[in-house]
């Protein structure tokens, strides 16, 4: 009976010492339970960067092989993601985020690593600075002449995001863009030129540089400018090759256009004034162009004085040459 009791009491003793052990477990290696995550914060972001604090605390400081953040665009980003580390043991970090993009979502999050896990805070949105438009000079418009001119710009910030296209624009209108008449020159900074054409003579334009990016189109200031005018035709005297009773055989030429087309050249004649034109007298039309202006004369009265001399006409009106007589024979 006596060594019944003494089983009963050892089985008890036991189940008592048992007991105490699952209320008081010895505490796990790594102490993850007793680490912690405060102040995570993104403090500044740019276009490329952002920066990003935390302070990790509690457990055993030799017991952070590493800490610090990591991101992506997509949610739950974790160290095989891109990442920076803050090194080892507790305590505050501040990690600069870069090499990122422009007006874009992104999620980060804390970590520490001990040599038994990974742990990571809770996701931390933010987006970056958004794409800027893009910073052009006009610079100058030079070598104007009646159909063309040259301008010159720069390109001095590209707003965070890539030029894909600059040039000039340019319109008879105040304020021109791409949509008017336009020179695409290369991409990215720097300066460059353009040729501004086709343009019509004595004409004001009024032109501008512009870069495109990907937050749009930006535009320097305007600079105006008149092309040259178209000036009167050159127009040389008049040769006089052979003269009969009625006819007379006459060469010239329109030696330059003044800049605008030649509609129509020939010979201005008369009996009766010196200075023959083609409004008040006979005159041929032998054409259009430069070149020869000359021909011959028809109809005229045998034994007669006759002034002549050649004419060409533009836009910018009648030229004419200089005055040569002759007299018919009988």
């Amino acid at each position: 009976m006596m060594k019944s009791k003494n089983i009963i009491f050892a089985v008890a003793l036991g189940i008592g010492l048992l007991t105490s052990c699952e209320k008081n477990p010895v505490p796990p290696t790594s102490q993850n339970g007793m680490i912690s995550f405060s102040n995570t914060i993104v403090s500044i972001t740019t276009q490329i960067s952002a920066t990003v604090a935390t302070t990790i605390s509690g457990g055993r400081d030799n017991e952070i092989l590493d800490k610090g953040i990591c991101w992506s665009t997509t949610m739950n980003p974790t160290t095989l993601s891109s990442k920076r580390s803050g090194g080892i043991g507790v305590g505050a970090i501040s990690l600069t985020l870069t090499g990122l993009l422009p007006g874009t979502s992104y999620y980060a999050r804390s970590y520490f690593q001990t040599k038994n896990e990974t742990v990571y805070s809770d996701n931390i949105p933010f987006r970056t600075v958004d794409y800027q438009l893009a910073t052009v000079t006009t610079n100058s418009v030079t070598g104007i002449t009646l159909s063309s001119a040259v301008g010159s710009a720069t390109v001095t910030t590209v707003g965070g995001g890539i030029v894909s296209s600059r040039g000039l624009c340019w319109s008879t209108s105040s304020f021109p863009t791409i949509s008017n008449s336009r020179i695409i020159s290369g991409t990215g900074l720097g300066s460059f030129t353009g040729d501004i054409a086709p343009l019509n003579p004595g004409t004001t334009y009024y032109v501008r540089a512009f870069a495109t990016n990907q937050a749009g189109t930006a535009y320097g200031a305007q600079i105006s400018f008149i092309t040259s005018s178209v000036k009167p035709a050159t127009v040389s005297a008049v040769s006089l090759n052979s003269i009969s009773k009625n006819a007379a055989a006459i060469s010239a030429n329109v030696i330059a256009d003044g800049g605008g087309p030649i509609t129509s050249k020939g010979l201005c004649y008369s009996s009766i004034t010196s200075l023959p034109t083609t409004v008040s007298n006979s005159y041929t039309n032998n054409g259009s162009g430069i070149g020869a202006a000359g021909g011959t004369i028809t109809n005229l009265v045998s034994g007669t004085t006759y002034y002549v001399r050649a004419y060409a006409v533009n836009s910018a009106g009648i030229s004419y040459g200089a005055v040569t007589t002759f007299k018919t024979s009988l």
